[in-house]
């Protein structure tokens, strides 16, 4: 009897520090919600700069033509479309996978 009163004790003790567990998980859980969705606000109230408003051709236009030498021959675009096409490869690897790794 009472072997079956203590078990029956510390499985009450053990729920009632897992549920604490849990309400401080949510607390944080909700904390980060309202910290993120501030940051998503104030990032949504900056305006977009003028010099952006025609998109990356109208910034790649007002560079300077030796700069844009030097880019082309350093072979910077080449290594953007290296560097997305092993992004590609990693994102359809793992859903060919199935996220398995």
């Amino acid at each position: 009897m009472l072997k079956q009163f203590t078990d029956w004790l510390f499985s009450l003790v053990k729920a009632v520090f897992s549920a604490a567990w849990d309400f401080v998980v949510d607390i944080v859980v909700h904390l980060l919600d309202l910290v993120l969705g501030t940051l998503v606000s104030l990032l949504a109230a900056v305006p977009v700069p003028a010099f952006m408003t025609g998109g990356l051709q109208a910034v790649f236009t007002q560079v300077d033509p030796g700069i844009l030498f030097f880019v082309s021959a350093l072979g910077i675009p080449q290594v953007f479309a290296m560097f997305g096409a092993a992004y590609l490869f990693r994102l359809v690897r793992k859903v060919v996978t199935l996220f398995q790794w």
